[in-house]
């Protein structure tokens, strides 16, 4: 084993990485395309026991305009843990991090116009196929790619009407060392305990779902025991909003859509909060709901009708 003297951050990372065994394999394999690409090749190469907080602030400053607010956060969680890492290992001093801030974009979240919203569902259904009633699913539960892809017949309870989330379908890199940038399909719990959650379903949809009701075993998407690629289906819904003439959008785009209708339908945000699957309502509240300008407006006019009282 190298000398503790002789050790670069590189090193550390790996020592780091190999001390995670309770993550999942998907989060693990994020860890390592993240070190690989963004740290390996900055402040991978400075000594372990050498290395200061301005080396870290001179990297988030060399990146901060130049990739996602989101994979700015995981790399600085991947920064502070593999610190503590080291430093519990005696392998440096301790670096206080937790003072670490830069200053984040707030994301233009997109959400489709209720004229938006009358035309999709119109075209979804005309001729429905199960394509189609899986983003009305999304559009009326708040489901996200991976977990609409990962619903089995066995998950929908039509006595019930409701939807158990309980997997998840992704595709993540294969390795550290895919140099070909291949990747795999996998299929694994939902993100945390939260995202386990059970639905309800409209009346409209369950009527829908039993037409189209296989073995219990099926994925809905594929028709088999097969795993149902979510590029696939974010594919699908581009091609159906192109019909609807309606501006190209992410597939979250339902998530948020579904979450600003049920705030604008007076839900409240506790319910809306488990529905979604969020830790807590801060969540549901910073992350989805966007009050419309319809919305302001509304609440000022109730204000003016409460003062007049």
């Amino acid at each position: 084993m190298k000398k503790k003297n002789c050790i670069t951050y590189n090193v550390i990372f790996d020592f780091w990485l190999n001390s995670k065994n309770n993550i999942k394999i998907q989060s693990k394999l994020n860890y390592e395309y993240l070190i690989l690409f963004y740290l390996k090749d900055n402040i991978g190469n400075i000594l372990i026991n050498k290395i200061t907080k301005e080396d870290i602030y001179v990297f988030f400053s060399s990146i901060k305009n130049k990739i996602a607010n989101s994979t700015q956060k995981k790399l600085l969680c991947i920064i502070k843990s593999s610190l503590a890492y080291a430093y519990s290992n005696k392998y440096c001093n301790y670096i206080d991090v937790s003072d670490l801030k830069f200053k984040l974009h707030k994301k233009t979240i997109f959400i489709l116009s209720r004229e938006e919203q009358l035309i999709l569902e119109s075209t979804l259904k005309e001729k429905i196929n199960i394509r189609k009633l899986c983003l009305l699913l999304c559009l009326y539960t708040g489901l996200r790619v991976g977990e609409v892809c990962g619903l089995k017949w066995e998950d929908i309870d039509f006595s019930n009407k409701s939807l158990v989330v309980k997997r998840t379908i992704q595709r993540i890199k294969n390795s550290k060392n895919n140099i070909d940038n291949k990747t795999i399909l996998i299929e694994s719990p939902p993100k945390s305990e939260t995202s386990k959650r059970i639905i309800p379903i409209p009346n409209f949809i369950i009527d829908i779902l039993k037409k189209f009701q296989q073995r219990d075993t099926y994925f809905l998407l594929s028709n088999s025991e097969k795993l149902y690629d979510p590029r696939y289906l974010e594919s699908f819904y581009a091609r159906i909003l192109k019909k609807c003439n309606i501006k190209r959008n992410k597939f979250h785009t339902l998530r948020h859509t579904f979450a600003t209708r049920s705030i604008e339908s007076k839900m409240d945000i506790k319910t809306l909060s488990e529905i979604l699957g969020h830790s807590s309502v801060e969540v549901t509240l910073k992350l989805y709901v966007h009050p419309t300008y319809e919305m302001k407006k509304t609440s000022i006019e109730h204000l003016v009708e409460f003062m007049s009282l």
